[in-house]
């Protein structure tokens, strides 16, 4: 989608996808988050969460993912960068779980260079409904050419 394309307040619902035992485990592995509220069962079993967690960066990875398979194709032509991503984790996320988000373009600004910056907001739900997450990726996008020569 180009700059013109994102319609302010617009909101879209992603397909869910459900976390497994592996993305975990990969995912904390991966990058060094070995906490043993992630890897250990019979240590997070003693704590407040009865049992393991997912990392709080991995909610926020898939939500991004599951944002890149809309089919209006954000990320597609006219994309230039992922230039911030924040999120809140406001409920334990466990493998097993289904993550689903609803996203709205929350604000739009022209920036130099026949570029803008589209500000997509997304609170993600767990299988239940329950809200495990919100924040906001920050990305920058061409604007259409206009003007072109059809010679």
């Amino acid at each position: 989608m180009f700059f013109e394309d994102f319609e302010l307040g617009r909101e879209y619902v992603t397909y869910g996808r459900t976390l497994t035992e592996a993305d975990v485990v990969i995912f904390a592995s991966m990058t060094g988050a070995v906490n043993p509220l992630f890897l250990d069962e019979e240590y997070a079993k003693r704590t407040r969460f009865g049992g393991r967690i997912a990392p709080g960066l991995l909610t926020l990875s898939v939500v991004l993912g599951l944002i890149y398979q809309l089919p209006q194709g954000f990320f597609t032509e006219g994309f230039v960068a992922l230039l911030e991503a924040r999120g809140s984790f406001l409920a334990p996320v466990k493998a097993g779980d289904t993550l689903s988000a609803r996203v709205r373009v929350s604000e739009k600004k022209e920036v130099s260079g026949g570029r803008g910056i589209v500000v997509l907001s997304y609170q993600a739900f767990n299988q239940g409904g329950q809200k495990v997450s919100e924040g906001e990726f920050r990305i920058m996008v061409s604007r259409r050419q206009t003007g072109a020569s059809t010679s």
